[in-house]
């Protein structure tokens, strides 16, 4: 009988994500007819998804540029550096909005002091 296992949660997180990548790897090969080969390596578990069944698929590295010049590879800092961009777009946008509000609300301010200043001189006269 043990205690507390505090690691339990970060545990069935990693489990339900690397699910989650391997249903998606799945959908894209099934639905889409893309070769996928996913290599998931953590002192966890390794799970290796590969939609090619007669282990070609890969291709070999040194291969991989003359077979697919347009090749668009990824690392984690890449990753990372475009997640920091969206989120500076995101508050970008978010500013530009703000502003845009700010200028709408000001102009239907200085609206509705003209219309209250045209209105109180025909009732004047």
């Amino acid at each position: 009988m043990g205690g507390p296992d505090p690691g339990r949660g970060d545990r069935a997180i990693f489990r339900k994500r690397a699910g989650t990548l391997v249903d998606k790897a799945h959908a894209l090969a099934s639905l889409y007819g893309a070769k996928v080969y996913l290599v998931i390596d953590h002192p966890r578990a390794t799970v290796v998804y590969n939609s090619v069944a007669d282990g070609q698929w890969p291709p070999p590295e040194k291969t991989m540029e003359p077979a697919y010049p347009h090749v668009q590879r990824l690392t984690y800092s890449d990753m990372e550096i475009a997640k920091g961009s969206a989120e500076n777009d995101e508050v970008k946008q978010l500013l530009q909005y703000y502003d845009y509000r700010s200028q709408l609300l000001q102009s239907i301010d200085e609206q509705d002091e003209g219309n209250d200043a045209s209105e109180e001189s025909n009732t004047s006269h």
